[in-house]
């Protein structure tokens, strides 16, 4: 889940966030976006790529009834009410087939590559937590997290990703209600996407601040 921030705080956020950019040499487009969104993040169900307790700047409705690429993270509105606000990663593209074999990721019937990253900065990592980085066929890269590879939704059907639809996962994969679970987000419709998240403009772990979202 993300929970969307009183846009009175977006001016004092460019603000601070323009003075991070010019520290870090970080490239963010101001001019021609579509406007911006601040959420704070209220779950550690995208641990380690967003931590709880992260601020987070995103871009508003880059994605609306667009197709992301594939490793995105993008916040949509959750499909029961069409409302609340969540944050996942794109995992399955229309047409695709997804499926989760002993917590390891298939896509097309193909495993999705991934090692250990024991030297990941994985914040407040929990110790039963074990990061790993994840790569996806056209390249796409990033950390999760597993309790195990032998939790509830580590085995599953496969999912054929419907036109018109897309497959999300969080990066935390044992403690993240997605696409997995049918009655709850199940496949999200492009009609509800919204916005790119981009880079974490306040944290409670201040090393923290400035990071790029990815």
């Amino acid at each position: 889940m993300a929970r969307k921030r009183d846009s009175a705080w977006i001016w004092i956020t460019l603000a601070v966030i323009g003075g991070l950019i010019i520290v870090s040499g970080m490239a963010l487009r101001i001019s021609g976006t579509p406007g911006y969104d601040l959420y704070d993040i209220p779950s550690r169900s995208m641990f380690p790529s967003v931590h709880l307790g992260d601020y987070i700047l995103a871009l508003a409705n880059v994605y609306r009834n667009e197709v992301p690429a594939r490793g995105q993270i993008v916040v949509f509105k959750y499909p029961p009410d069409g409302k609340t606000d969540y944050i996942k990663r794109v995992i399955g593209l229309p047409g695709d087939r997804i499926q989760l074999r002993a917590g390891r990721l298939y896509i097309n019937d193909q495993l999705v590559p991934r090692e250990p990253a024991p030297d990941a900065d994985g914040g407040d990592n929990d110790s039963h937590l074990t990061i790993y980085r994840e790569t996806l066929p056209d390249g796409a890269s990033y950390l999760i997290a597993e309790t195990s590879d032998d939790e509830p939704l580590d085995n599953t059907d496969i999912f054929t990703v419907p036109d018109g639809d897309i497959f999300l996962l969080g990066d935390n994969r044992d403690h993240s209600s997605d696409s997995r679970i049918k009655d709850t987000v199940g496949y999200v419709p492009l009609a509800l996407l919204r916005d790119k998240p981009v880079l974490v403009y306040w944290s409670k772990d201040l090393k923290r601040i400035g990071t790029e979202i990815r």
